[in-house]
């Protein structure tokens, strides 16, 4: 059943993003925020995405990984700005540096770029 409001997250995907984002991040850490998490399915390499210091280009990516990362970025509240001066992306326990580019990394909950002084309420600090 799908719902007419693209942008709500149900508790199931959110759930199961979390899942593979605590996958991911098994190798460093805990339960964390503010890292990127790849849809497709398949493996996971920076060759698939275009390098870009544009941290909203979003043209590497699918409709359906631009539909996942806005549930997302919704429903965590990510912001490309972070409001928390020690708070951010860069110092953030899944982020992915530079993955997109300089000055734009990864997030392992959702696809697509972040900007490093970027924050969202999932933020967890580096071990």
């Amino acid at each position: 059943m799908k719902s007419h409001d693209s942008t709500r997250v149900s508790r199931r995907q959110f759930l199961q993003s979390l899942s593979l984002a605590v996958g991911a991040g098994a190798s460093g850490s805990l339960l964390a925020a503010c890292g990127g998490s790849d849809d497709s399915g398949g493996g996971s390499d920076a060759s698939e995405m275009t390098a870009s210091a544009d941290c909203s280009d979003l043209s590497g990516l699918s409709d359906a990984q631009k539909q996942q990362r806005e549930q997302m970025v919704n429903s965590l509240n990510y912001a490309e700005e972070s409001p928390k001066p020690d708070k951010n992306c860069a110092n953030c326990s899944l982020y992915q540096e530079e993955r997109y580019g300089s000055g734009c990394g990864g997030c392992q909950l959702f696809p697509g770029p972040v900007a490093e002084q970027g924050y969202c309420d999932s933020w967890a600090p580096k071990s």
